[in-house]
């Protein structure tokens, strides 16, 4: 759902106005992904797309269970809990959300870190009905947004 979290944290949430702390909450957990970029030194869009469809071919998993967990929710909230209670809650919902729609995804997660259940879903990455999906937020978006 490449996408699809940049979509659903540019939705109106707050009195149907944009919250930076909602959209935070809604990308922020895919800031683990620039660290395995990084570190097993993928800087080709070709390689990319191919490591991030293929992941056990290459040993590679993009979701770390620091980030895509519920307990990387929890941690990274709870800064933002001494600036504001009602944007802690935004940003931990969205976080939640972004969580679940990365559950259909055919990769490996470990969203109950430190417990060790491992968790896959059954769409590959970059599939047609998640384009789909994704297709139909963004018309959802607009529609929101009374652009149509």
């Amino acid at each position: 759902m490449i996408l699809a979290h940049s979509i659903v944290g540019i939705m109106p949430v707050s009195n149907s106005e944009f919250s930076w702390l909602w959209f935070m909450g809604s990308v922020i957990v895919d800031i683990d992904h620039l660290f395995v970029l990084y570190s097993h030194k993928i800087f080709s869009w070709g390689k990319l797309v191919d490591t991030t469809k293929f992941e056990d071919k290459y040993g590679i998993h993009f979701k770390t269970k620091y980030m895509h967990s519920i307990f990387g929710a929890l941690v990274t909230t709870i800064p933002i809990l001494f600036i504001s209670m009602e944007g802690a809650l935004y940003y931990f919902v969205a976080y939640l959300i972004h969580l679940v729609l990365d559950w259909p995804d055919i990769d490996e997660k470990q969203y109950f870190y430190p417990f060790k259940k491992k968790i896959r879903g059954f769409l590959p990455i970059f599939s047609k009905p998640e384009i789909i999906f994704t297709s139909l937020l963004l018309g959802f978006y607009f529609y929101q947004i009374k652009i149509f």
